[in-house]
């Protein structure tokens, strides 16, 4: 079984936001009735969901929910970025580890084609 831990770095697979980059802050169990509200058919799924923030539009005090399933986390995370990825305090430390992320992958594709 997988297991996400604080601070990875994660891309959406599926729904609206399909391709999007964001930072995993923790898993949580779908079985959990703590939410107000949940139906029947969503207590009945036992599927892991992780919570996702791009410091952006889903900050730290409202993250995405989603299903594990439904994202691909990228376990390669350059040495420039690692030591940030252990203050994630504020959604600016976010912004920031997504940005400095980008611009490393754009680095290493346009690096390779010369």
């Amino acid at each position: 079984m997988k297991t996400w831990t604080s601070g990875m770095l994660a891309v959406s697979l599926a729904g609206h936001d399909k391709g999007t980059l964001y930072v995993v802050l923790t898993e949580k169990s779908g079985s959990s009735s703590e939410e107000e509200g949940v139906s029947s058919w969503k207590e009945r799924d036992s599927g892991a969901y992780v919570l996702l923030a791009d410091g952006k539009r889903r900050t730290l005090d409202h993250p995405k929910r989603k299903k594990a399933k439904h994202i691909q986390v990228i376990t390669h995370i350059p040495e420039q970025i690692s030591p940030l990825m252990r203050e994630i305090t504020l959604d600016a430390h976010v912004r920031k580890i997504l940005k400095e992320y980008s611009s490393y992958q754009t680095e290493s594709i346009s690096g390779d084609k010369q």
